[in-house]
């Protein structure tokens, strides 16, 4: 018997047994959580509606079996042992059928069953928008889904939350990691039934940073599958008396931070004073340019004001230099790599084995529909294989 911890949950998707491969039009059959998926009070839900409550202890057989845990290999007849909305317990089918002898048995042919995807980096508030913003420059792209967000209201980004959810669960993530930035999110993503951490993203220049003070402390109420955590928008979005108390506020009530990190050369020409294509987003804000950042990389200067710790997740990290790899890994800190969002934004390409080979923690993320054609963390596997 293999006890799973909290983080686990499990996910089964189609399989075409004559290829021996997914599905290129992957459907989600069911998604099973650790920890309560659905309130008890909204029914039982149903095998294949993406959704369960599983209230009778059961057993899941399926085909082809992908734990993806270390010493516990692929098989092709393995099973789930679930019981009042828990895993209980994995393995093969003939081990789990004679140790739990009592329990309901479903049988699921041409699936696959595997832990559920994680997605290191979402805006569910943005609805898709790259082909209206599309741009050969990465600042012109940030001017643009500025202008275009001043279309867009409340109930647009609520509506935009719901259908990304929709697509998460379609194509198997039951984990995100996501930036609310309009506060549409975390309410949606609570009764969804996904798990993961919500970063409520704060951006503000200037001297002392006052106007974001109540957005700092603000967060929401930490569930059993939501946590909540603080998004400082970038190293040049943000003030560094902000970042400071977006860092002491952070330690404080041990809250996990989220940054977008060395995303474009751009932002490493204005820490190092040389002109770049960010001078207009500043003049669009009204900001000035002696406010902007001064070091020699974005995480150079991170690392100065000590905000880099293992609860510290960079997202992009396109920009990074040799002593950059040193300083993220002496850190602890994780990163998102979101190889679509940085082809279709033109910022250039993570280097993931330096990472990889420096055991820094990398996870994959698909970003927004801003800056990626979908949300499908299968199809961001494909092209971060490809490249």
């Amino acid at each position: 018997m293999v006890q799973l911890n909290d983080s686990m949950s499990y996910i089964l998707l189609p399989w075409l047994i004559r290829t021996g491969k997914l599905c290129h039009r992957y459907r989600t059959v069911i998604k099973i959580a650790k920890m309560k998926i659905l309130n008890s009070k909204k029914g039982r839900g149903s095998l294949l509606s993406g959704q369960i409550t599983p209230l009778v202890p059961m057993i899941l057989i399926s085909t082809k079996f992908l734990p993806m845990r270390s010493k516990t290999a692929p098989s092709n007849n393995g099973a789930v042992v679930i019981s009042h909305g828990s895993i209980l317990a994995i393995g093969s089918a003939e081990q789990i059928t004679k140790q739990y002898s009592d329990h309901r048995i479903h049988r699921l042919t041409d699936a696959v069953l595997l832990p559920g995807l994680v997605n290191t980096h979402t805006h569910l508030e943005l609805p898709l928008l790259l082909n209206a913003i599309r741009a050969k420059a990465f600042s012109d792209w940030v001017l643009n889904l500025i202008k275009a967000k001043k279309e867009l209201g409340s109930l647009d980004y609520a509506a935009a939350v719901k259908e990304n959810i929709g697509t998460l669960i379609h194509t198997g993530a039951t984990t995100v990691a996501e930036i609310c930035t309009h506060g549409e999110s975390p309410a949606i993503l609570t009764a969804s039934g996904l798990r993961g951490v919500v970063y409520r993203e704060i951006i503000g220049m200037g001297s002392g940073g006052r106007d974001q003070e109540s957005r700092i402390q603000k967060r929401g109420r930490n569930t059993g599958l939501i946590h909540n955590g603080l998004s400082p928008h970038t190293p040049y979005t943000v003030s560094e008396a902000t970042l400071h108390k977006i860092k002491k506020t952070a330690q404080a009530k041990k809250l996990r931070l989220c940054m977008h990190v060395a995303e474009s050369k751009d932002e490493i020409k204005l820490l190092q004073c040389k002109r770049n294509g960010l001078e207009k987003l500043y003049q669009l804000a009204g900001w000035d340019p002696s406010w902007a950042p001064k070091g020699s990389s974005s995480f150079e200067y991170l690392n100065r004001i000590g905000i880099l710790s293992s609860k510290f997740l960079a997202v992009h990290a396109v920009q990074v230099s040799d002593n950059d790899i040193r300083l993220i890994k002496k850190s602890g800190t994780s990163v998102a790599h979101c190889p679509r969002s940085n082809k279709e934004t033109n910022v250039g390409r993570m280097p993931l084995k330096k990472f990889l080979d420096a055991g820094i923690t990398v996870g994959l993320g698909t970003d927004s529909l801003a800056s990626s054609p979908s949300l499908n963390m299968w199809d961001e596997m494909r092209y971060a294989f490809r490249i």
